[in-house]
């Protein structure tokens, strides 16, 4: 990986809400924007390194997730816009995408 881990857990420990981790893993942080148009570049840098390291999840048993998260204040008349390539690459990596929404502060 270009980036160590922000955060690791292995299988059984505890976690919010009173579960545990099925599974052994980490998180990288790969990229913050204050305006969501700057996030599919840095995305792109951050898979493009991984590709050219040789970094897959296609294994069985890996588990990736590319996770988004738009800020309401952030995403007024500011799409996030991702290309049938990108969405390929995310594919061929074995990354799956989820976004999430937060409401803006009131």
């Amino acid at each position: 990986m270009p980036t160590d881990p922000d955060h690791a857990w292995r299988k059984g420990e505890p976690k919010a809400g009173g579960r545990v981790y099925l599974d052994s893993g980490f998180e990288v942080l790969i990229a913050q924007a204050p305006k969501s148009q700057v996030l599919p570049s840095r995305i792109r840098s951050y898979l493009a390194e991984c590709r050219s390291r040789g970094v897959s999840f296609t294994m069985p048993r890996i588990v990736a997730e590319l996770q988004l998260e738009l800020n309401g204040d952030d995403t007024v008349d500011a799409p996030l816009d991702l290309s049938l390539a990108d969405m390929q690459h995310l594919t061929e990596m074995g990354i799956s995408l989820s976004l999430v929404t937060r409401c803006a502060a009131a």
